[in-house]
């Protein structure tokens, strides 16, 4: 009820004399309507109505606004009858020819409307299309007032886009209302007619869609006017870009049509009518990419043609336009303008230009859609050879169109970089030899006054040699100038100077140190100079830059003699990480260029200023904002191959990243473990380093929660051990072991967390100080050797303790070896625990593998009589040991197998897995290649034997045999497949 009064209210001041009044109740209204929880009580859904539609023609235009949009909500929340009388209202406001601000009001409360119903359900959306479609058509149709049919063009065009599935009624007499107004006198209302076509064209039925293309392609060949041929090219273009895929068939009348009026010298002065010839092939490539192929040479050849096309500009030489710089300088503030006046060769007539883009963009929907074309694009003997001719067109003088061409440039270079990314191309081969003509024509662009073209010819250089390093080495000399120039110039903006900064630093990582060397001189001033910018992004990226300008001054094994610029460099970016005012990202920078700057000159400076380096890197270590970027920084630093000092330091920082490794962000704990195993690589064997502080907070990393930290806890403690085995052996027995062995449990584990340790293990029985080859082997055993009360081991957990074993066995002493290998054979011909038994199959299967044990008694009758057991996983495990134990004395036991699978038919299946898996082992390296391959002779006849067994699960392991051993033989395989696979069986 409180509801009812307080629309009731709001009724009331709809009505007041005062605007202020009308306008804060139409606006609490609208806030209302938008809340889900809003109910309209129906006795005062009427009057509410009346209201707003009175208010449409209220004087005040913001009222006016308030009730449009307060109509549009209430859309949905009325009954269907009110909905349906809003929208009569709408309608016939529109529909009046007498008051254009209430017909103009009305067309925005009728789009408001339509942009509130949804599709779905159909009842409102339905009521919407019943009350509407048939007074629009008849008034497109009969009204003779352009605005008033114009406006229901407008709507009709909302409608179909929104609700074109509802309209098929009335689909045959919208098309006709529409396709009548192609010919009007009015430009604005052929324009909506084809868009109206457009949208119309999407939910049509095929043979409506055929009398569509019908009726529209007979205007087009009836017109004589340019404006409505114009009109009709345009209808083409619209069609095909929203049902480019339904064009295919009528391609053999619409292609030639456009090429004709391209070609006619009678309309050869309209180039508006050019412009939109082309617009259509570019959106008929774009749309129909495949139906389109006929005529692709002649339409490229028409772009060709045209992309020239410039009837105002003397010279035909279109390499020749070097002076075109100052003709330009006037149009850089003013780019979008098409009237713009660019110099003597031109006047604001001069449409020639839209020409030539359209021309441009068409070439680049050939290069996007049609990358099995690229080498002929190459080709300048090609009749389409597009990359010679756009080359030539970088002396375009219309700087809009200039910055097309480079960017149909960038769109082949990007094609020619994804084809070869999956195929042997050419194309990329032609790329690379056309580089110096390309070079050539792009340093002439890169010497203009023109902010916007150099700009442009960055991002072109940038894709070059993103898709083909290297490929500029030759050309450095004829680039830098181009680059010093950008960087240098006054008449420079902050964009253009962020893309030379950003050219030079892919540059300089994608091409050879020497290449830069006698460059430096000239280069390292203006970057050194952005360093020191006031923007905040040319600091930054000037600091990359110098990041790759540090590695180019000092590259292995070089004589080049970096002391010059070695200074310079430490008081630019030293006056950046010492700053406090600046930008996270200049912070950041200038932490991971001080990081390489030590890393490689740090032999350079003073003791007194790389203590001060090593302060404030310290510094930044402890502020919470820097301290990742200065993990790494300083983890460059500890790789170094100088071996930088840093026992002013050493101690705190092992300490602070030591705590990092207790914090919640995994970023920082990953750079600082692998920060923390370089620092004890390089330093770990001066006195009192604090391992017992670091292993201490390493020790809870070692979990399956994380296994990427857990491998890089594990290899860190492998470093520990290696460098300093006598005081980090006891600390790693004492806070890592009871770690692994709960790790070990986890059926998580795997790939580089279970190598790493695999690592520790064989460290730690390699260096048997503190921990015996026993007490490992019983830890391990311990794991599955369970009281009743315990949980069961994960089956997957067993391959991982089984690689513990046969690790610390393979390097233990040969009778603690041999005193293994027999304890396992003896227990799994008794009755034993079957995961225990399970355990000690795949333990003899990973240590054959690494050793020899074909001198082993009854290792092979051990194994066998598994595979009689009566549970399928012992028997898996049993011909995984046999396998695994023919990879590590192939000259015993590979005969043995190959004898057996013959012998054994039930065994079979189990036999043929243990033939894969020495094939899959063998396979994984080069060796073992060359180990399998003498024994083809003798594995290939009985792959091909059991090709045609019954059984399907054998089918299936001789043909991942055979699959494998294609992979590695392919010259001996191969044919012989090729050959049985014309077999009928």
């Amino acid at each position: 009820m409180s509801a009812a009064i307080n629309i009731n209210s709001t009724i009331e001041k709809m009505s007041n004399p005062d605007k202020d009044f009308r306008f804060m109740a139409t606006h609490d209204l609208a806030q209302e309507l938008a809340k889900e929880a809003f109910r309209l009580d129906p006795n005062a859904e009427p009057k509410l109505v009346t209201q707003l539609l009175k208010l449409l023609e209220d004087p005040s235009n913001n009222v006016q606004e308030n009730a449009v949009n307060c109509l549009g909500l209430l859309i949905r929340r009325v009954r269907e009858n009110t909905a349906g009388d809003i929208v009569d209202t709408l309608c016939t406001h529109m529909l009046n020819d007498k008051k254009d601000e209430l017909r103009d009001i009305s067309n925005i409360g009728l789009k408001t409307v339509i942009r509130q119903v949804p599709y779905d359900p159909p009842a409102l959306s339905s009521l919407l299309v019943k009350r509407l479609t048939s007074r629009l058509i008849t008034a497109v149709t009969t009204n003779e007032k352009p605005e008033v049919k114009m406006c229901c063009l407008d709507i009709l065009n909302d409608m179909l886009v929104k609700f074109g599935g509802h309209m098929i009624a009335d689909h045959e007499k919208i098309m006709r209302a529409v396709l009548a107004q192609l010919t009007s006198g009015r430009p604005a209302t052929r324009k909506r007619a084809i868009t109206c076509l457009g949208y119309l064209a999407v939910s049509l039925p095929d043979p409506l869609f055929a009398e569509l293309m019908t009726g529209v392609l007979g205007l087009t060949g009836q017109a004589r006017k340019s404006d409505h041929i114009r009109t009709l090219v345009q209808a083409l273009t619209a069609i095909s870009r929203s049902v480019g895929f339904r064009l295919g068939k009528y391609f053999p009348e619409i292609v030639p049509l456009i090429v004709g009026y391209c070609e006619d010298k009678k309309l050869e002065s309209d180039d508006e009518l050019r412009e939109n010839c082309l617009q259509a092939f570019e959106s008929l490539i774009l749309r129909s990419s495949k139906d389109v192929t006929p005529y692709l040479p002649q339409i490229i050849t028409l772009c060709l043609k045209f992309i020239r096309y410039d009837p105002n500009y003397a010279s035909e030489d279109d390499d020749g336009d070097e002076g075109m710089g100052d003709a330009e300088e006037d149009e850089e503030g003013d780019a979008e303008d098409e009237g713009e006046d660019e110099g003597d060769i031109s006047d604001d007539d001069d449409m020639s230009w839209k020409v030539r883009r359209s021309a441009t963009k068409c070439l680049s929907a050939v290069i996007v859609t049609r990358p099995d074309l690229l080498p002929e694009l190459y080709d300048p003997n090609s009749q389409i050879a597009i990359a010679p001719t756009l080359i030539a067109r970088f002396s375009e003088r219309e700087e809009n169109v200039k910055l097309d061409v480079f960017s149909t440039f960038v769109d082949l270079i990007k094609q020619t970089g994804l084809v070869a990314k999956r195929t042997t191309s050419r194309a990329a081969t032609s790329l690379r030899d056309i580089t110096p003509k390309l070079v050539q024509s792009v340093t002439k662009q890169l010497k203009e006054r023109s902010v916007k073209t150099r700009v442009g010819a960055f991002a072109l250089l940038k894709e070059l040699v993103s898709v083909l390093p290297g490929v500029l080495a030759p050309h450095i000399s004829a680039l830098v100038p181009g680059i010093v120039y950008s960087l240098g110039d006054k008449n420079s903006n902050s964009n253009l100077k962020i893309e030379a900064l950003t050219f030079l630093r892919q540059l300089m990582s994608t091409h050879p140190e020497d290449a830069f060397h006698k460059h430096v001189s000239t280069l390292s001033t203006p970057v050194l100079k952005a360093v020191g910018d006031h923007y905040y992004r040319i600091s930054a990226e000037g600091l990359r830059v110098c990041l790759e300008l540090i590695r180019v001054i000092r590259p292995a094994g070089s004589s080049f003699d970096s002391r010059p610029y070695v200074d310079p460099l430490y008081q630019a970016i030293l006056s950046q990480l010492q700053a406090q005012d600046l930008d996270q990202e200049v912070k950041e920078a200038a932490i991971a260029c001080v990081g390489s700057l030590v890393a490689t000159l740090g032999d350079a400076p003073t003791p007194d200023v790389l203590s001060k380096i090593l302060a404030l890197l310290l510094d930044r270590l402890r502020n919470e904002i820097t301290r990742v970027t200065a993990v790494r920084a300083l983890d460059k630093i500890a790789a170094s191959p100088l071996h930088i000092d840093l026992s002013s330091a050493l101690n705190d920082y092992t300490r602070e990243l030591a705590g990092f490794l207790r914090k919640s962000n995994r970023q920082l704990r990953q750079a600082s473990l692998h920060c923390l195993d370089n620092l004890i690589k390089g330093y770990g064997t001066t006195s009192q380093f604090p391992y017992s502080v670091i292993l201490t907070e390493v020790a809870p990393l070692i979990t399956d929660a994380d296994l990427h930290i857990t491998h890089l806890a594990l290899r860190l403690c492998v470093t520990s051990l290696q460098v300093a085995h006598q005081e980090t052996a006891p600390l790693i027995a004492e806070k890592i072991l009871p770690q692994t062995t709960a790790l070990l449990r986890s059926s998580l584990l795997q790939g580089l967390a279970l190598e790493s340790l695999l690592a520790l293990y064989t460290e730690l029985i390699q260096r048997q100080t503190v921990v015996s080859f026993e007490q490992l082997l019983d830890g391990l055993l311990s794991l599955v050797k369970r009281k009743p009360s315990d949980p069961p081991v994960a089956k997957q957990s067993l391959g991982s303790i089984a690689q513990c074993i046969a690790v610390i066995s393979a390097r233990a002493q040969l009778a603690q070896r041999q005193t293994v290998v027999s304890l396992f054979v003896r227990d799994i011909q008794n009755p034993i625990d079957d995961t225990v038994k399970w355990l000690y199959l795949l333990g003899l299967g990973e240590i054959g593998r690494r050793v020899d044990l074909s001198n082993v008694d009854q290792l092979r009758v051990a194994v066998l009589s598994a595979m009689d057991l009566p549970s399928e996983e012992l028997k898996q495990a049993a011909s995984f040991a046999l396998g695994n134990i023919a990879v590590g004395s192939m000259e015993s036991y590979l005969p043995f197998v190959l004898s057996e699978i013959n012998a054994r038919p039930k065994q079979q299946y189990l036999l043929l897995h243990s033939l894969r898996e020495i094939i899959v082992r063998q396979s994984t390296s080069p060796q073992g290649v060359q180990v399998l391959q003498p024994y083809l002779g003798q594995i290939l006849p009985i792959l091909f034997q059991h090709c045609e067994t019954e059984e399907e699960g054998t089918r299936n392991v001789v043909a991942e045999c055979l699959g494998k051993l294609a992979l590695v033989c392919p010259q001996e395989l191969l044919p012989r497949l090729k050959e049985r696979a014309k077999s009928p069986s």
